[in-house]
């Protein structure tokens, strides 16, 4: 069953986009909404894996950290990605260290969505490569939060994930054993996996 996805921006063209992408990688929208007000109602009608809200949304009902604060005390275990154009690095410093799963910056590239929404649903935080920059180099950025993984890594892990081993992997993509073996250990180590079991969870938790 593909996960479930509640989404929340003040535009309707970002959220017929956010849809467009999330569907073509295999997750279900369960709803929309243009402000915090509906976004609240949206979470208490309609169950979902996790959410992928604006930080930012005028309208009725609270938005930016109050209306994050409000999701996580009345849904304490359900993940929220934020999609931001902030650049202060102390606000989405502490909106990590508030409990928040992920930071996706407005100008990254659509494929960063997908992924920072399965790492939240599998219980670990994403920082799309811009924000994760910009905190690295305040050494604001949490040693908690994993880094995205490059195309080709990504390639083995989805080749892994299919249930090849690291052979076929080798064979399949024409790269020696030993590159596939050196690029799921870079992977492991970018998402912070620290054994095989916890890189099958992942991999499970992504085809959930």
């Amino acid at each position: 069953m593909p996960p479930r996805i509640i989404i929340a921006d003040d535009h309707p063209v970002v959220l017929h986009g956010i849809r467009i992408v999330l569907e073509r990688h295999n997750m279900c929208v369960a709803g929309a909404a243009s402000d915090g007000a509906a976004l609240l109602d949206l979470v208490a009608r309609r169950p979902c894996h996790a959410v992928l809200t604006d930080l930012v949304m005028p309208g009725s009902g609270p938005d930016g950290p109050r209306l994050l604060d409000t999701l996580r005390h009345r849904y304490p275990a359900l993940p929220v990605v934020v999609l931001t154009g902030a650049r202060h690095p102390g606000l989405l410093d502490g909106l990590l260290r508030d409990g928040v799963q992920g930071l996706i910056d407005k100008s990254a590239d659509f494929a960063e969505l997908p992924r920072a929404l399965r790492a939240a649903i599998a219980g670990r935080t994403f920082v799309s490569r811009q924000l994760r920059r910009l905190l690295e180099s305040r050494d604001l950025l949490l040693q908690r939060v994993p880094c995205a993984p490059s195309a080709r890594e990504q390639e083995v892990l989805d080749l892994l994930g299919d249930g090849l081993s690291v052979n076929a992997v080798a064979e399949y993509t024409g790269r020696s054993a030993k590159t596939i073996s050196r690029q799921k250990a870079e992977a492991m180590r970018k998402l912070g996996l620290d054994n095989n079991q916890e890189l099958y969870d992942y991999l499970q938790a992504q085809r959930s």
